[in-house]
């Protein structure tokens, strides 16, 4: 026989409205209360029907989480992504939500996801892993005011949007810094996507450390089509770097790849640094100088920003810059006169 919550008020010997604020972790309650419906609770085996009241509560206790499309990088191949969705799982467990996940292989498929769980009400609101130039999915979000945190800065909605995000322009200074430290004057950056808003203000960082030591700031180079190798082998020829700067972890060892292929060698001829100290910083020697973002960080704030959002609407809208640090391995090394 189903135990239920007048069961647990009979055996507590309390009200049945007693155990229904309990369950809530209601402030009105005693604490000597709560313990003793709880011991109520585990002695008759009385599992709460959380679906019945967030029924009631017109509360999903969901929260969505938007992974990039395929053209962005795939997500299943990038452990950042995993990383992230479980710091955000660490978070929901702890305040009783739980994620549901929204993919898709184009972006009109991912909004097709994405406006489903919200006209379902599967959730109560969304997390954005990425920050994409006109996105189509934020502007969804924004139009139809659902509650939503983005991972990233974004380019539009800025005071109307929850966002945690690096000072990116900062660390692609530190980046840039970093070489110029080590004696580097040519430095390149190779960059991930034109679209993301990261690469953006990471190459702007770039660009401020080069002004400010007096040396030539070089066009934003890409690792995508035919003609992006080609512009970049064209780079190594005429500009002859010492230095690059790369997007992230796993770019920065194509790049190295290729660089070995062409019979470079890293850092002896040329050094590199990258973003994120992800798992790909140590896969293969050597291992990756690079600057720690502290992704878990960013996914725990998204997570505990957006579900404080969603029980306190009237508030105002949080922003967050979490911290980077230089993390120096073996890809970089002073330059030899």
């Amino acid at each position: 026989m189903t135990v239920t919550i007048k069961d647990v008020a009979r055996e507590a010997g309390v009200a049945t409205s007693t155990v229904s604020r309990t369950l809530k972790d209601s402030p009105l309650i005693s604490e000597n209360t709560k313990v003793k419906v709880r011991q109520a609770m585990q002695k008759l085996g009385y599992t709460p029907n959380f679906a019945a009241q967030n029924l009631a509560n017109k509360s999903t206790r969901t929260i969505g989480v938007i992974l990039p499309v395929g053209t962005m990088g795939n997500p299943a191949q990038n452990p950042l992504f995993l990383e992230m969705i479980q710091e955000i799982g660490v978070v929901c467990n702890e305040q009783k939500y739980m994620i549901s996940l929204a993919t898709g292989k184009t972006m009109a498929e991912l909004k097709d996801s994405v406006r489903l769980m919200h006209q379902r009400k599967l959730v109560d609101g969304f997390i954005l892993l990425y920050s994409e130039a006109k996105d189509p999915i934020r502007k969804f979000l924004h139009d139809e005011k659902i509650p939503y945190a983005l991972l990233g800065k974004p380019d539009v909605y800025e005071n109307e949007t929850i966002y945690i995000d690096n000072d990116n322009r900062l660390s692609g200074k530190s980046a840039a810094d970093c070489l110029i430290q080590h004696g580097h004057q040519r430095i390149g950056y190779v960059g991930l996507t034109p679209s993301q808003v990261v690469d953006k203000e990471r190459y702007k960082g770039y660009s401020d450390a080069l002004r400010d030591a007096k040396l030539t700031v070089h066009p934003e180079l890409y690792f995508e089509t035919p003609t992006d190798f080609m512009a970049f082998q064209e780079f190594l020829e005429e500009t002859k770097p010492t230095g690059l700067v790369v997007g992230d972890d796993r770019l920065a060892l194509r790049v190295l790849q290729y660089l070995q292929l062409d019979k470079y060698k890293v850092p002896d001829d040329i050094s590199l640094i990258s973003f994120n100290n992800s798992v790909f910083a140590t896969l293969s020697h050597p291992f990756l100088t690079t600057i720690d973002i502290h992704v878990q960080e960013l996914a725990r704030q998204a997570a505990a920003l957006l579900i404080r959002h969603i029980h306190e609407p009237s508030a105002l809208l949080p922003k967050m810059i979490v911290p980077h640090e230089v993390i120096e391995r073996e890809t970089v090394m002073q330059v030899q006169d």
